[in-house]
């Protein structure tokens, strides 16, 4: 798996930028159609996968292909990465590893068959200056191009490289599940692969730092990974050789636990100020509890965890 995860992120790295506009753009997308069509995924329009939109005077392209169900009457689950990059830089980790990601998931689910759809989407214009604006490929998908509902989603940004602090490399960051009250049991039930930790949290000690935030602004259930910014973030060293494809092969094994009980899941109308705080100081004590020992940080209730978040989001830059 390793070995594919590679392929796919040297493959969308390879002309050095896919910045909206650029050559580089137009190669990402011509290699996701061809990998989505050999992967075995149903274009989502009849046009085929590729979903172009227009706001203002400017022209983007979703990518969007579905892995049928058994039960086409379910609402479907929502997979995001988006493939462009902020201005002239390979974006390995940010976000080619997250794409390779999601197709080594994809391989691993068909092997069995899910209840319900999933839509995997490639989401156009993320990255600034069009960040948050009407411009982003996921919004425009969401409000425009999805038919029906979805049951929820999942987005991955930042995912392919090691926590930049010394023990904690392995961590995976969660965001999102104060969005339904079912989904903290789901995380903390979910089984870990070895070499790798998750701590979750909620959304807003960070704000929405990536395709998520259509999602939120909707009231849908959603949950956001990330490993956070390092020190190649938005910068031409952000090359495949960077990445640990051990750890992300990893996320694929953890992934594919987590969609195949979101499958499995009834959600009912929620409370969408609702508080996972028990799920929360379960993950933080059990992915780290030692270090909070040793260091003295105190671990029991919200002001606790608002306190050594904001901390971490310093340090990390999350």
């Amino acid at each position: 798996m390793q070995e594919q995860l590679l392929k796919d992120v040297e493959a969308l790295a390879a002309p050095g930028t896919r910045k909206v506009g650029s050559q580089g753009h137009v190669l990402a997308r011509k290699f996701l159609v061809e990998r989505m069509k050999t992967a075995g995924l149903i274009p989502y329009s009849t046009a085929g996968y590729e979903l172009p939109y227009r706001v203002e005077n400017s022209k983007y392209t979703n990518l969007a292909g579905i892995l049928p169900g058994v039960d086409p009457a379910l609402d479907p689950l929502l997979l995001i990465a988006h493939y462009d990059t902020c201005g002239d830089q390979p974006g390995a980790d940010d976000n080619a590893a997250a794409i390779a990601i999601w197709l080594s998931v994809l391989k691993k689910l068909k092997k069995q068959p899910l209840q319900r759809e999933i839509i995997f989407l490639f989401p156009d214009a993320e990255e600034p200056p069009r960040f948050l604006t009407d411009h982003m490929g996921s919004t425009n998908f969401y409000k425009q191009q999805l038919h029906g509902k979805i049951h929820m989603g999942l987005v991955l940004d930042l995912v392919g490289h090691d926590v930049p602090m010394e023990g904690m490399e392995d961590l995976l960051f969660t965001f999102g599940a104060e969005s339904h009250n079912c989904l903290a049991d789901l995380l903390l039930d979910t089984k870990l692969p070895a070499g790798l930790r998750n701590i979750a949290t909620l959304n807003r000690y960070v704000g929405d730092l990536s395709d998520h935030h259509v999602l939120r602004e909707n009231g849908q259930p959603y949950l956001f990974f990330t490993c956070g910014r390092w020190e190649h973030y938005h910068q031409g060293s952000d090359t495949p050789e960077h990445l640990n494809y051990g750890k992300m092969e990893s996320i694929v094994q953890y992934l594919v636990s987590l969609v195949r009980g979101l499958d499995r899941s009834e959600f009912t109308p929620t409370d969408l100020n609702h508080d996972p705080i028990k799920m929360e100081l379960a993950l933080i004590n059990r992915a780290i509890g030692p270090y909070l020992v040793q260091a003295g940080i105190p671990m029991n209730n919200r002001a606790d965890i608002q306190q050594f978040v904001l901390a971490w989001i310093q340090q990390f830059q999350l």
